[in-house]
């Protein structure tokens, strides 16, 4: 019975020591542990007096401008706030050296891309786009900008700007063509900055040679300088008036620094033909032929601006 007591007595001492162990390196644990302050915003003296007294040593990892933090306030830092660490760890953090002052470069009368290449590489961003038509300014370039260029202002500010969308499209209604001639109708639409797109001929001994047949849009239709302009005329075959011949064109770009796309259109009794459609290097001459029947009108555009006309009459 005393053997029984004194073994039960001895598993009880055991078992009270262990508890009495794990509590005190439980202790000895929670002691040596301390919860991450956060310190974003707070001042690099007064996060090291906090982690002094924690027992934590602060180190400045890097140094960057912010238009939020003023300079000498602790952006981040590498241990998340609230994380349970051990005294003697050393926390790094991201330390604001303040608001840099960036001056406003001018982006107004340049193409939208270069001007958003000019506000990255300039520490800005890009803002507020708005739009508006301009007998002016080309399409897709800049009109003006907020902030203007020439003022301070801090990185990474964003630049608002108006943006061209180029001329208001002037609409008319399409007139009634049938039975006109059409080269006094390819003179009208060109006074109006209407360009035909293709012009089909048929044979028709009844009607005069050029006389129109068939048009598209129909006549009433709202039309504008991006109407597609198709116009069907008629050509006799017994009409000795109208030779086949060859005309030359030469065309030499005025563009003094960047290639230019140029598309050149020829019309005649022989139906319409586009002779030229690629980059021409600036200050480069084409030398090009064509066979026309009758007279014969030849348009150079340079993207879709009309920048040159020729007119071949029959002597």
């Amino acid at each position: 019975m005393k053997k029984s007591f004194i073994i039960k007595l001895l598993i009880l001492g055991l078992f009270i020591s262990v508890i009495t162990a794990l509590f005190v390196m439980k202790l000895v644990f929670s002691l040596s542990t301390i919860t991450v302050p956060d310190f974003t915003g707070i001042t690099l003296e007064n996060a090291q007096k906090t982690c002094s007294k924690l027992g934590l040593e602060l180190k400045i990892e890097d140094e960057i401008y912010s238009n939020v933090y003023e300079k000498g306030q602790i952006i981040t830092q590498n241990l998340k706030p609230k994380t349970k660490i051990k005294k003697g760890r050393t926390v790094y953090v991201i330390l604001s050296k303040g608001s840099k002052l960036i001056t406003v470069v001018n982006i107004t009368n340049i193409l939208k891309s270069k001007a958003m290449v000019e506000i990255k590489n300039n520490d800005l961003e890009d803002g507020t786009e708005t739009v508006a038509s301009s007998p002016i300014y080309k399409e897709n370039f800049i009109i003006a900008q907020y902030p203007p260029s020439g003022v301070q202002v801090p990185f990474k500010s964003r630049i608002n700007y108006l943006k061209s969308s180029g001329e208001k499209k002037q609409n008319f209604l399409m007139p009634d063509f049938i039975n006109k001639n059409i080269f006094k109708v390819y003179k009208i639409l060109s006074s109006k900055k209407i360009f035909l797109s293709k012009l089909i001929i048929e044979d028709n001994e009844t009607l005069d040679s050029g006389t129109i047949i068939n048009q598209e849009p129909p006549f009433g239709y709202k039309i504008n300088d991006e109407t597609q302009i198709i116009l069907t005329a008629t050509k006799k075959t017994s009409d000795i008036s109208l030779k086949n011949r060859s005309i030359k064109i030469v065309y030499t770009s005025t563009e003094s620094n960047v290639p230019k796309l140029i598309k050149i259109n020829v019309f005649s009794l022989a139906g319409s033909e586009t002779i030229y459609n690629d980059v021409l290097e600036p200050q480069k001459t084409l030398a090009l032929n064509a066979r026309v029947i009758g007279d014969a009108y030849v348009q150079v555009f340079m993207g879709n601006e009309l920048i040159k006309e020729f007119e071949f009459k029959v002597k």
